[in-house]
């Protein structure tokens, strides 16, 4: 005679579903005039811009648009990039290239600034750069 035994047990698995987050750019960054000279910088932040290479000129902070699930956290990374003539590092509010937000019932708004360091003379004129902005829930 054979015994067989069986034992079973029913659990419970827990998850929350959270509104995708989006993003969009509301107002591009405008850092303004800086010298065509190297080895100069300019800094464009949530309270002034400054720098060797600033010249006094119209300029304004990027903003974005956040929305996602209410009262939830987001982190936001900002990515510097360059060229062989000129490194531009996003700037966010506290200062660096991370922080924490809460998000808002409507959408939550950021201002992004940055600083260009002209490493070699470049083409005189207006200048372009892409950079990337990262957001996720944490």
């Amino acid at each position: 005679m054979s015994l067989f035994m069986l034992v079973v047990a029913v659990s419970q698995a827990h998850f929350n579903l959270v509104t995708p987050v989006s993003i969009e750019q509301i107002r591009p960054m405008d850092l303004g005039m800086i010298y065509n000279q190297a080895n100069v910088n300019c800094q464009l932040d949530q309270f002034n811009r400054q720098g060797n290479g600033c010249l006094t000129s119209d300029n304004q902070l990027g903003q974005f648009k956040i929305q996602g699930n209410d009262e939830s956290s987001i982190n936001v990374r900002v990515y510097p990039t360059s060229t062989s003539n000129v490194l531009f590092t996003p700037i966010l509010p506290n200062g660096n290239q991370q922080q924490s937000f809460a998000l808002s019932e409507t959408a939550t708004i950021i201002n992004v600034g940055g600083k260009v360091d002209v490493l070699n003379v470049e083409n005189v004129g207006q200048q372009q750069l892409s950079y990337t902005i990262e957001v996720n829930y944490h």
